[in-house]
């Protein structure tokens, strides 16, 4: 009888130690996507001196995963705009290092970015696609800044 007795307040210990253990968040964290991890993160190709300057920002949200500024040579501004503006946008593939995302221009014709980070660079893949077939691939690397987008100067429209 004492064994029994034993043996419940154990396994009632052991509940109640999982039980806080889960609640804390201390047995097993949920990975982050890769909007959550990089969220408010600014990345950058290339120099207006260059004549060609992009940043990206990433966002934690599927339904504007990231806004761009992308410089104007000839009006010495840059062309800002919300992806999500951009045309349909879906978010295919969310994981910890990874993103997919597919902007669709028209029913004929769409785009998928990959983008993955390996330190402070971010690799980005575009996919352009015209009728179901891939027509074009570009790759390029934009690297982590800590510029302030809120100086730059934002063509009106």
């Amino acid at each position: 009888m004492k064994s029994q007795i034993l043996k419940i307040k154990a396994f009632a210990l052991v509940v109640i130690i999982g039980l806080s253990l889960s609640a804390f968040g201390l047995m097993e964290k949920k990975e982050k996507s890769f909007l959550e991890a990089h969220k408010g993160s600014l990345w950058k190709f290339g120099e207006p001196a260059e004549g060609l300057t992009i940043y990206a920002q990433i966002n934690r949200s599927e339904s504007d995963p990231f806004e761009i500024w992308v410089y104007n040579v000839l009006d010495g501004c840059y062309l800002y705009e919300r992806i999500s503006e951009a045309g349909s946008t879906e978010v295919m593939e969310n994981r910890k290092n990874k993103v997919q995302i597919k902007i669709k221009e028209n029913a004929d014709e769409h785009g998928i970015f990959t983008m993955t980070i390996d330190g402070n660079a971010m690799n980005v893949v575009l996919d352009s696609y015209e009728q179901g077939k891939l027509v074009k691939e570009e790759k390029f690397v934009l690297n982590r800044t800590y510029d302030n987008v809120d100086n730059l100067v934002v063509c009106k429209n």
